[in-house]
């Protein structure tokens, strides 16, 4: 019997979730990888073919990021990470990019939104409902995705 990761990992890569999976990993994840000194300067948008587009405040920030490219990429590297991109833009604010501590896991109603706009896509009811499971699953789970 497959486990589930195996069997998981190329259904999103083949229905094109893979990239949008992992983005939401690390805008979880995000204020515990880098503390709130980066945070608040530099946040992920996208992520492609393992190039993950960061938000920078100012070209200030854009250069000194820069320096440390290779740090960041190092941090990022569980979430598959193998390069990055600077780019101004906007940054979330902290309180409404994390939510509070639970005692629970639940999904952020960001998460469901997220979910929803996935599926939108796929027709097959059965397969949607396992897809939906799975990725309710890995978006409460605490750990970074790991690559192969």
């Amino acid at each position: 019997m497959k486990k589930t990761g195996a069997v998981l990992g190329p259904l999103l890569r083949n229905l094109g979730l893979e990239s949008g999976v992992r983005l939401a990993r690390i805008k979880n994840d995000w204020y515990k990888i880098f503390d709130e000194q980066i945070t608040s300067h530099l946040f992920p948008v996208s992520f492609s073919d393992r190039e993950l587009l960061l938000h920078v405040t100012s070209p200030i920030w854009m250069q000194q990021c820069s320096y440390y490219k290779s740090e960041i990429i190092k941090k990022l590297s569980a979430y598959d990470v193998q390069d990055i991109r600077f780019r101004l833009g906007r940054i979330p604010q902290k309180k409404q990019a994390i939510s509070p501590p639970r005692k629970t896991s639940e999904l952020t109603p960001e998460n469901r939104f997220f979910i929803s706009e996935l599926l939108s896509d796929v027709s097959d009811e059965s397969l949607k409902e396992s897809i939906k499971k799975a990725l309710e699953k890995s978006l409460t789970a605490r750990k970074p995705l790991q690559s192969d």
